[in-house]
């Protein structure tokens, strides 16, 4: 696995409600201008917990424009449900939000999108792209 700090969305990021991540990568070209075999990844980093559970749904989008204001959602992660009450298993560091290759037709912004059905007390997510490391640099090797 290949990481880029330049490919960073959340780092650690304290994500409680709706909403995009902390950044954006702008991939400086329309078109699939990422590495074929790249991966976007997103995982609990602090574990979520609510007095009253909710529903996690994190995507990942693209846009022309920074501003996201027509985006396309290129991936969609499973529901994640975070019972009420204390810490629990589905909510824990680690989870999977999103693991998946990103397909064709980015376009020149890219950003993730976290969907929560209710505002959560406590929690944190690491999204990123990861390279695929099945491909090495120099093709001799």
């Amino acid at each position: 696995m290949i990481t880029d700090a330049f490919l960073l969305f959340d780092d650690n990021h304290l994500i409680l409600d709706t909403g995009a991540s902390s950044s954006h990568i702008d991939t400086l070209a329309a078109g699939n201008a990422l590495t074929p075999g790249a991966r976007a990844v997103a995982k609990i980093s602090t574990a979520y917990v609510d007095a009253g559970g909710g529903t996690i749904i994190t995507t990942l989008q693209t846009c022309a424009e920074d501003t996201f204001a027509a985006p396309t959602t290129l991936l969609t992660g499973p529901t994640i449900t975070i019972p009420a009450g204390a810490a629990d298993p589905a909510g824990a560091v680690g989870v999977t939000l999103l693991d998946a290759v990103i397909p064709a037709g980015v376009l020149r912004y890219v950003r993730f999108y976290h969907t929560f059905s209710a505002a959560m007390d406590s929690g944190g997510i690491d999204s990123r792209i990861v390279l695929n490391s099945d491909h090495p640099l120099d093709k001799g090797l």
